[in-house]
């Protein structure tokens, strides 16, 4: 509870002072995964052309991962990240390897050892997507 407590403070005051959102990203990524203690985290944000991903934060995922993912193109297949925001709602993939969604960047993930991307949209007050967290895992796993 500390830890949260202490993070969440930390975020407070990086906005009052204004500090850039990918800065605040950052550390919110780096926060959780702390806590977690056995995930990677990813923000990724909605392009303003409504169809795209961009990278906001993955503090302990590999450059190439990034690079990789950066301009995804969301849809109904597209991994769990680019499927939850396009479906705008949270897509649970317990295995990278077997998944459907995961189909054309199957590759890339398992080449990076990750094998279960659980993914959650986030949205503004009128309900429109504006990015998704996700939460990935070294081993296969469910909710």
């Amino acid at each position: 509870a500390e830890a949260l407590i202490a993070g969440e403070t930390q975020m407070l005051e990086m906005i009052a002072r204004g500090e850039p959102l990918s800065v605040i990203l950052d550390v919110l990524a780096r926060n959780i995964e702390q806590i977690a203690g056995d995930i990677l985290c990813t923000i990724l944000l909605l392009d303003p052309d409504g169809i795209h991903v961009r990278h906001g934060a993955a503090p302990s995922m590999e450059p190439s991962y990034i690079r990789a993912i950066d301009g995804l193109t969301i849809g109904p297949s597209a991994g769990s990240c680019g499927t939850a925001a396009y479906r705008k709602e949270a897509v649970f993939v317990e295995d990278i390897a077997s998944d459907p969604l995961w189909a054309n960047y199957r590759d890339v993930a398992l080449a990076h050892g990750l094998r279960a991307c659980w993914s959650i949209p986030f949205t503004n007050r009128q309900g429109e997507v504006l990015g998704t967290f996700a939460m990935y895992y070294r081993e296969p796993r469910a909710p």
